[in-house]
């Protein structure tokens, strides 16, 4: 059983649960698209539904029944979760019990559920943990013939007030992502904060620039470097990591390299090494790695997956860090390193 102090932990360090495994991504690839993955909070302290808000909630209370109850699976929640699922623009798991237990009959976070019914019949349903301090929202369904309900916002809400009837400090939806705005709903819950990456503290979300999104900032940072070196010798290449998260299913302890993004220094060498250069959003660094490859790419990547990765443009060998070459804060300072080594 999750303890709730240790899942309190895990949220205030932008953790989330897949399953029953929880863990942490800071980016995202969908359809060979990368992104920043921003992991948000709303802190209860004074907070208050907005005038919009209680419109939703008063609406659907009065046309709707609402329950909020320790969580349990069904034959009619699953019936629901599959007419969800059906659609529903991505890849869901096969079972809301997949989704939830990863399968299993135990479950190690105390859930709760949102269930929302019409003439005794269950049209929406979400799902959330709770620790000593916060709440963690995981999914929601609903029938899609309510879509103009907002179901699946509204069931959100009633978690919050769950939060807030239990005096708990913090909810956690989850993450939203920059250029991608199939999240942002989640920004309509009030002011939330955000997980920062460069001091590993949660601040207000309205002082994130655009320009300081991780992955943007590591895209822009890498490309100043790439035209500097390029300019003088070389072809080193700015390139996407489709791999980058290798470390989440390795089954061997290996160091992989987990950078969604590097300037490749070396792109026409041999494949026996690599000389990879990040910059590295937390350390404000640049950092120079030489890598080598892992021989078992297929055991973990389907090749058709990775062949449909544009050569050019994105790396897909599946490397380990050998060891850290340079650690420089100035362009000018790692240019200097890696010249030195081609």
């Amino acid at each position: 059983m999750m303890v709730p102090e240790e899942l309190d932990a895990y949220l205030a360090r932008g953790w989330y649960r897949m399953g029953q495994t929880i863990f942490t991504t800071h980016f995202l690839c969908f359809n060979h698209q990368f992104f920043s993955a921003i992991w948000i909070r709303l802190s209860l302290e004074g907070y208050h539904f907005r005038k919009s808000l209680r419109k939703i909630i008063r609406n659907n209370q009065s046309e709707f029944h609402t329950e909020i109850r320790r969580a349990f699976i069904d034959s009619e929640k699953e019936h629901l979760y599959q007419k969800y699922k059906a659609s529903f623009r991505g890849v869901l798991a096969p079972s809301l019990k997949d989704s939830l237990l990863d399968g299993e009959d135990f479950n190690i976070y105390d859930t709760f559920e949102v269930s929302v019914y019409k003439d005794n019949r269950l049209i929406a349903a979400s799902f959330f943990d709770q620790g000593r301090d916060s709440v963690a929202s995981i999914m929601g369904i609903y029938d899609p013939d309510y879509q103009k309900n907002s179901l699946g916002f509204y069931t959100m809400l009633m978690e919050i007030s769950f939060c807030m009837e239990k005096n708990l400090p913090y909810y956690y939806p989850g993450y939203i992502v920059p250029g991608y705005p199939r999240f942002d709903y989640k920004l309509r819950i009030g002011e939330v904060e955000y997980y920062d990456l460069r001091s590993y503290t949660w601040q207000s979300f309205a002082s994130l620039h655009s320009q300081d999104i991780p992955l943007t900032k590591m895209r822009n940072q890498l490309g100043q470097l790439e035209h500097f070196l390029n300019k003088r010798q070389g072809t080193c290449k700015v390139q996407y990591y489709p791999l980058f998260e290798a470390n989440l299913f390795g089954f061997w302890r290996a160091q992989y390299f987990d950078y969604p993004i590097m300037l490749n220094c070396l792109p026409e060498q041999s494949k026996h090494y690599f000389l990879l250069c990040v910059f590295d959003v937390h350390e404000e660094a640049y950092m120079l790695y030489q890598c080598a490859p892992f021989e078992d790419l297929h055991f973990y990547f389907n090749e058709s997956y990775l062949k449909s990765f544009d050569p050019d443009n994105y790396f897909t060998n599946l490397v380990i860090i050998d060891e850290v070459l340079a650690k420089e804060r100035k362009m000018e300072d790692m240019a200097e390193k890696i010249q030195e080594l081609l």
